[in-house]
Parts: C-alpha cells; sequence; structure tokens
C-alpha cells in the first residue's frame, strides 16, 4: 500500500521524468561525435576579430541536428587550409577546385559567392570573358581560388598581386594604380552593394580626408565568378562526416537557415 501510494505521487514522479531526461541528455553529449572545424579568422582594420554569425548559427544547427560536438578553429585561411590538408578537421568555407579534389571530399554547396572586379571609376575596363584581362595585374588574396581558368592564366594572360585578407590594402593598390582592378568577394550580386561596402570601408579610414577623394571605386557588372562554398576533409580522414554534414546542409535549407542552390 505504502509503495504504490508513493508511486502515485505526483512530484515523485517528476523528479524521476528529469532524471531520466538528464540521464538521456548526458548519455547524448558523451557519445557525440567531436570535429573540429576549421574556419577562417576575419578581421577588422584594428586586427580584432569579426563575428561569424551565420558560421556559429549554422554550427549551432548541425551539432544539434547531427549530435555533434564542433570545436570551431579559427586562423589565417592559409593555415586553416594546411590544417585541413594535414587531415587536422573539416574546413569551412572552401571552394571547390580540381587540384583539391585530389585531397578533399566535399560537402553539398553551402553559400554561394560571386567574385567582382573593382577598379577606379576613372580606369574602368570592359569585362565579359578572361581575354579581357590580358596585361593587366589584378589584385586577389593571398590562399585564395579564383577557379580553375583563372588560376590556370595567371601569370600568364595577366599578372596577380597577391595581397592579405584585408580589403582596404587592395582598395589603396587600386587608388596608387599598382594594379588595374582588385578581386571583392560578395554574397549578393547586385554590384552596387559591394560598391557601397568598399566605400565605406574607405570612409570609415580616411575620416573625411583623402588624397583620392574626387576618385571612387567601380565595381564591374559582371561577376568574374560565381563559386559555392563547401565543408571538405581530406579524403582518407573521411569517417561518415561528409555524409552527416550534408544530411544537416538539406535540413538547413529547409528550415531556411542558408539558400537554396538549383
Amino acid at each position: 500500500m505504502v509503495k504504490s501510494m508513493h508511486l502515485c505521487n505526483p512530484a515523485l514522479v517528476l523528479r524521476l521524468t528529469l532524471l531520466s531526461l538528464l540521464l538521456l541528455t548526458g548519455q547524448q553529449v558523451a557519445h557525440a561525435k567531436e570535429v573540429v572545424m576549421l574556419t577562417a579568422d576575419p578581421i577588422d582594420q584594428q586586427g580584432q576579430p569579426l563575428p561569424m554569425e551565420l558560421a556559429s548559427k549554422l554550427f549551432d544547427f548541425i551539432a544539434r541536428e547531427e549530435n555533434l560536438q564542433i570545436q570551431q578553429q579559427r586562423s589565417p585561411w592559409p593555415r586553416a587550409m594546411r590544417a585541413a590538408e594535414n587531415g587536422e578537421g573539416v574546413l569551412y568555407g572552401v571552394s571547390k577546385t580540381r587540384e583539391r579534389e585530389k585531397i578533399f571530399h566535399f560537402s553539398l554547396p553551402v553559400q554561394s559567392k560571386y567574385m567582382f572586379l573593382v577598379t577606379r571609376s576613372d580606369a574602368q575596363f570592359p569585362f565579359n570573358t578572361m581575354a579581357d584581362l590580358k596585361g593587366k595585374t589584378i589584385g586577389i588574396q593571398r590562399g585564395f581560388s579564383y577557379g580553375d581558368q583563372f588560376d590556370a592564366l595567371k601569370d600568364n594572360l595577366f599578372k596577380v598581386e597577391v595581397d592579405n585578407h584585408a580589403p582596404l590594402s587592395r582598395i589603396y593598390k587600386l587608388l596608387f594604380r599598382r594594379m588595374d582592378a582588385g578581386l571583392f568577394s560578395a554574397l549578393r550580386k547586385d554590384p552596387r552593394f559591394l560598391e557601397r561596402r568598399l566605400q565605406a570601408l574607405r570612409d570609415d579610414n580616411e575620416g573625411g580626408n583623402s588624397t583620392f577623394a574626387d576618385v571612387r571605386l567601380t565595381v564591374l557588372p559582371k561577376p568574374l565568378l560565381i563559386d559555392t562554398t563547401h565543408f571538405a576533409v581530406r579524403a582518407d580522414k573521411d569517417d561518415g562526416i561528409i555524409d552527416k554534414l550534408n544530411v544537416a546542409i538539406l535540413k538547413a535549407r529547409k528550415a531556411g537557415l542558408i539558400e537554396e542552390f538549383h
């Protein structure tokens, strides 16, 4: 009789239910697969880390949906790439190339990028094909690929000026005519958005005082490349993580967390 009363005690039932849930959660965490996520380390003009809001939301979603423990490891892109090549983790935000496909397994696309050529407003040139870059010097970011065709033609059809991650460096090399155009990425296909972003960077840096106040930046209307970025892991280190990430990517698209690709 006493045992029956105890079992019907609502407070006791609630405590037992909560204990069961805590034990279950603990078991799930204990069995969660640990994943080192290698990412770029974007910084502002003062060298301070910038937030990676989309990446953080996506990593949280993936960890929750696929029962993973994700440890984000930010570093300059060339270092992140070397770490991925050494099999030290999963690389986030990487483009596919033929050479990289020899080393890595890639996930489904995560994000699209539009690579635009940016010039001085008084030194524009028509751009429709790579042939239009003949004899020119193009500023690029160190450690990044701009497609197999661009990589094959650089230092042959045209020259490249390799630069660091900070966009202001390429902006001022443009203004000082050290290059004919710089390559900049944008998440929107409207070049005006990129133009406004780059001009805002100049304004913030110059504070209204500039030797080049009368020179604007112009984003050429046709993107040099429309690229997609992916997760990637060294092929011999893929223990099923790419399959898990692909499932999570499809769920994230359905949830509206990332865009659809067609």
